[in-house]
């Protein structure tokens, strides 16, 4: 797992950003299919033997790699990707300040007007603040086709041909990322604590709620489902148990349905697959 971190939250946002990162690291083995993981191995080991003039290996490699494949078709025959290798890593450099965030997106946007890319790309890398799930996957549609046909070349000598053709085959991997938005799963957090709080001290609770609203704020400038309507709910409904605790009212009932929305909220945007 890689980390990347210039925001220090406080140690209790800490401990669930570190419990979100292990969930999602074992969400991520989990995901991995061993054939498909061997199947990417014995083309390498084809490609070690045609290099070291050991056909007939290449071809056995070939063949062991086809049977993996052909298991993987059988088992999943409407699945386009198998995960073969992932990576989780903690991005967290964007800035605070919600100005700062406004003044980067117009220079975003400048730069993609102007069509250059070089900058719009550094400017991108200073919106992120995630847990991000990369992977690596095997494209079951194509792959299998190309090792028979890398299988035949060699039969017939064709060793420079069947190289290149496996080497291509391994370049159309396809990565795939999730994303898991640190500022939202900050404002759980907070709203959990405040949960804690509503009683035995109403002041924190409203500074907690606060908090939470202005995490909330930073996940949709970052861009995290920025177009999604679930914002404006959310935030009305923490100002609404603003007024409930400012209040002295009972807030039971508000609390727990809004952390059922922010779960559920949390999950469906992490839960987005993007090609990267």
């Amino acid at each position: 797992m890689n980390s990347q971190t210039l925001n220090q939250p406080d140690t209790r946002l800490q401990q669930e950003i570190d419990k979100e990162t292990q969930k999602a690291t074992d969400e991520a083995e989990r995901c991995l299919d061993r054939e498909a993981v061997s199947a990417i191995e014995e083309t390498r080991n084809a490609i070690n033997a045609i290099e070291e003039e050991n056909t007939q290996e290449a071809i056995a490699a070939l063949e062991r790699a086809t049977g993996k494949l052909d298991i993987l078709v059988a088992r999943y025959p409407e699945l386009g990707l198998v995960p073969v290798m992932t990576q989780v890593s903690i991005i967290d450099v964007a800035p605070l300040d919600l100005h700062v965030i406004e003044r980067i997106r117009t220079q975003l946007k400048n730069a993609f007007n102007n069509e250059d890319f070089p900058t719009a790309r550094q400017l991108l890398n200073n919106l992120m603040s995630e847990i991000r799930t990369s992977i690596v996957n095997l494209p079951l549609e194509t792959y299998p086709d190309a090792m028979r046909e890398a299988a035949r070349l060699l039969r017939e000598g064709k060793t420079d041909e069947a190289r290149t053709l496996l080497q291509v085959a391994l370049s159309t991997l396809v990565l795939t990322e999730q994303s898991r938005p640190i500022p939202l799963l900050n404002a759980y957090t907070l709203l959990v604590d405040a949960v804690d709080l509503a009683e035995s001290d109403p002041e924190q609770t409203l500074r907690l709620l606060k908090d939470a609203r202005t995490q909330l704020k930073l996940a949709q400038e970052l861009g995290y489902a920025r177009s999604n309507p679930e914002y404006a709910e959310l935030e009305q409904a923490i100002k609404n148990l603003e007024r409930q605790v400012k209040a002295s009212e009972k807030t039971t009932d508000a609390f727990a349905k809004l952390q059922e929305r922010f779960s559920s909220f949390f999950n469906q945007v992490s839960a987005a697959i993007n090609p990267a």
